[in-house]
């Protein structure tokens, strides 16, 4: 007899690539749009193995270490399925949730991180229920439909927000230090109203990794501020796409990235380049005042 199925509760991740019809469309005249088309997409695929959502980005945070880092690991219990422009992870609930969601955020930001500067945003949600989540990639259920519901409706910018039944779930407020996780340092509430982070925020965090240095930071922030840069001059006559892009150019500008600290001077320096404002009056291109 076969397995009888159920339903599982599980933490679920539903993200979109954004702009992904107008790649494929400009691939058809740009070979190199084809590169990239076939390199984020088997870069996505390459999730879907289990061992790839390991502690490497959430045993750096000493709130992790404090806890216990074994009650971080969700390798084994995640779930992922990659398909077209879209991506679904979900992670079955067996340790403490607010754990197990630090692990998925940290992760799922070093994604986030990677893709833009590959030149490609991305929004997802991200949420709590019920769903049926195969090695084969067989995924469904009322969870899946939440979180894809959530990153249409309410991700609106390239980012992954949060559903208020996941939020109240997590350990908010925090009372104490000593009940803070890894996931408090990328998460946020935006003007909007949604909490969630942003593809950036990784480089944010992990600012004072020992193995993340100031040559790796500078090539990372150039990398992803000409993607914003490209993303505001390419926009014309497309308002909705301008408005994503110049929403990431004020988070851009307010990430605080530092250098190492300098002993003589004891001070750190701020190694982040901002993007500066057009002057409408002199032109029109944001990469002509850079």
């Amino acid at each position: 007899m076969t397995e009888k199925l159920k339903y599982e509760r599980r933490i679920i991740a539903f993200i979109d690539i954004l702009g992904f019809k107008e790649i494929v469309k400009k691939s058809e005249s740009d070979t190199s749009k084809i590169e990239l088309l076939y390199s984020v997409l088997e870069y996505l695929k390459n999730w879907e193995k289990p061992d790839n959502w390991n502690l490497k980005f959430v045993e750096i945070e000493e709130d992790a270490q404090k806890k216990g880092l074994k009650y971080f690991d969700i390798s084994t219990k995640t779930n992922t399925t990659a398909f077209s422009d879209s991506i679904v992870v979900s992670v079955k609930i067996e340790n403490d949730i607010n754990e197990m969601t630090s692990t998925l955020i940290c992760n799922l930001a070093y994604i986030g991180s990677m893709l833009m500067e590959k030149g490609i945003l991305f929004r997802g949600g991200l949420t709590i229920g019920n769903i049926i989540h195969k090695d084969n990639g067989t995924v469904f259920g009322q969870g899946l439909i939440e979180a894809y519901l959530l990153e249409l409706k309410s991700a609106k910018f390239p980012r992954i927000v949060l559903s208020d039944k996941l939020i109240k779930e997590l350990n908010y407020p925090i009372e104490r230090k000593i009940n803070r996780y890894p996931y408090h340092q990328y998460l946020k509430r935006f003007e909007d109203g949604c909490v969630g982070f942003h593809q950036m925020i990784y480089y944010q965090v992990i600012d004072s990794c020992p193995y993340f240095t100031k040559d790796d930071k500078i090539l990372s922030l150039e990398n992803i501020r000409k993607t914003i840069i490209n993303g505001l001059d390419s926009s014309f006559e497309q308002s909705e796409v301008f408005e994503k892009y110049k929403w990431l150019k004020v988070q851009y500008n307010d990430l605080i990235i530092l250098s190492d600290f300098d002993c003589d001077n004891k001070t750190h320096e701020n190694i982040k380049v901002k993007i500066r404002e057009v002057r409408e009056d002199h032109n029109i291109h944001f990469s002509q005042v850079d």
